[in-house]
Parts: C-alpha cells; sequence; structure tokens
C-alpha cells in the first residue's frame, strides 16, 4: 500500500511522497538543468504550448498555482490531515485561503531546490508523529498548502487559476461533466455509461465542447485562460469525462507522438 509503506532510498517516508527528495536529487545531479523547471503529475496533464517557449512569463522565484476559486483550504483534503497534524486553532493562517494544487509547481533552479527539500522537511516531521497519518492519496497537498500560508515558502507566488503557466482544471471539470452525465440521463434517460461518453453542447466536427456554452475551450477544443488565449499546460483535463479523455484527445496530433506513430508503421 504506497500510501502507508516506506521504501529506499528514502524509507523515512511513505512512498507516495518520495517522489519530492527524487525530484530534488535528479535536479541537483543533473548539472545541465539550468532553465526553469516544471514538476507536474503526468498522468492527467497535456501540453498544449511550450511552458517556456514564446510569450511564456518570465520565471522569477516559485510559482504555485490555485485550482478553481470556489475550491478553498477547507476542503477535507487540506482541512483534515492539517486540523489533526497542526492542532484545531480558532483561524489558522491556511483556512479558508485558495487552494494550492500541489501536483504541478514551476520556479527557477535554486527556487525548486528549495521547495523540495522543504517538502521533504516536512514530510519527515510528518512521518515521526502518529498523528500525522493518514492513509489518504493527496496529504502532499495539506503539506504544500501549509508551507505555503504559513510563510515558509518566501520565495513563491501563488498563480490566479486560469492566469499562469499551468491551468488547473479539475474542479471546473469534474462539475461540468457530472451536471451534463446527470442530465442525459435525467431528461433523455440514458444509461450512465452512455450519458458519460458523449460530447459537450456546442461540439463542432473540431470540438468536443462549444466554446460559447462553457467559456473554457476554443473553436478547436483547446483549453483557454480566462482571457480567452491557449492555455499552455492543463492539469486535470481527465476530469471531464470519458468522450474528451479517451475519444477525442487521442485522436489530435499535438498529443501523438509521431516517433511512436512511425514505428508502428
Amino acid at each position: 500500500n504506497e500510501r502507508q509503506t516506506c521504501a529506499y532510498p528514502y524509507p523515512d517516508i511513505k512512498i507516495r511522497w518520495s517522489r519530492f527528495p527524487l525530484q530534488r536529487d535528479w535536479l541537483r545531479d543533473c548539472a545541465t538543468c539550468t532553465g526553469p523547471v516544471l514538476i507536474m503529475d503526468v498522468r492527467d496533464s497535456i501540453f498544449q504550448l511550450d511552458p517556456f517557449g514564446p510569450g511564456s512569463p518570465p520565471i522569477k522565484g516559485l510559482q504555485v498555482f490555485q485550482e478553481h476559486p470556489n475550491q478553498t483550504t477547507k476542503h477535507w483534503i487540506t482541512n483534515g490531515p492539517l486540523s489533526n497534524c497542526k492542532g484545531r486553532e480558532t483561524k489558522p493562517l491556511w483556512f479558508n485561503m485558495p487552494m494550492l494544487c500541489s501536483g504541478t509547481t514551476i520556479g527557477t533552479r535554486a527556487a525548486m531546490l528549495k521547495y523540495l527539500e522543504a517538502m521533504y522537511g516536512e514530510m519527515k516531521d510528518w512521518a515521526a508523529q502518529t498523528k500525522c497519518h493518514f492513509s489518504l492519496n493527496g496529504d502532499d497537498q495539506s503539506i504544500h498548502n501549509y508551507l505555503f500560508y504559513t510563510g515558509q515558502l518566501p520565495f513563491a507566488n501563488s498563480i490566479p487559476n486560469r492566469v499562469g503557466i499551468v491551468n488547473t482544471a479539475g474542479v471546473e471539470g469534474s462539475v461540468v461533466f457530472k451536471a451534463w452525465r446527470q442530465q442525459g440521463m435525467d431528461e433523455e434517460g440514458l444509461e450512465q455509461g452512455i450519458s458519460a461518453n458523449r460530447p459537450f453542447p456546442g461540439a463542432t466536427d473540431k470540438t468536443w465542447m462549444g466554446p460559447k456554452e462553457y467559456n473554457l475551450t476554443d473553436e478547436f477544443g483547446f483549453f483557454t485562460q480566462a482571457d480567452g488565449t491557449r492555455s499552455r499546460v492543463v492539469h486535470q483535463a481527465d476530469r471531464f469525462g470519458m468522450y474528451y479523455w479517451h475519444r477525442w484527445l487521442p485522436k489530435q496530433s499535438f498529443v501523438q507522438d509521431p516517433m511512436a506513430r512511425a514505428a508502428r508503421k
């Protein structure tokens, strides 16, 4: 169980956390890695543009990315672990603040190394205290938010949702997808699986969701920023459901590996 098991080379923390010191080690040992750094969950993320390409904002210090404004640190993923581990103060610094996603972080080499070291240090403290042991997947996000809101990452800047290099789309994706699936079940009598595997309203032969209907994508199906420009990196894109993630997206050239296609021929 990776939620509770520890392993070499970091037996002092659980496996799910070990990516943070491992990333620190890989970055530290890479002498040629001198430019800006992006660490991310790769399973549910896509690149729509080069994150550091032309037009990208300059990277200074560390950038941490907010989820949808409706998602705050009152959510159980942060409030539960932090209340138990750090105590139930009347108004803790981290309570009811914009939720910061620990799945994607950007920074300079120096800032990223300091961040990863701080995460590992706090994780060791949690591992040493029984009250800070939790059998869940997301408590690294609890630590991520705790460090930022208690001032332990003074070199970090909090980037609003759909403004920076990373668009963390999961919260809105879950809401939109579940509502569309339920509508098909309630109004059309569709089975759940069939209702979940449909294009969204406004979809055309070029896109999977209507830009005007949701104001989340452009006319070609790419996710957009709050100002309508194309997002560079989209995290938690799979939350928009089966049709987008398993049927529409794999057919798009920007997520296909030309070398893999050539090898199959």
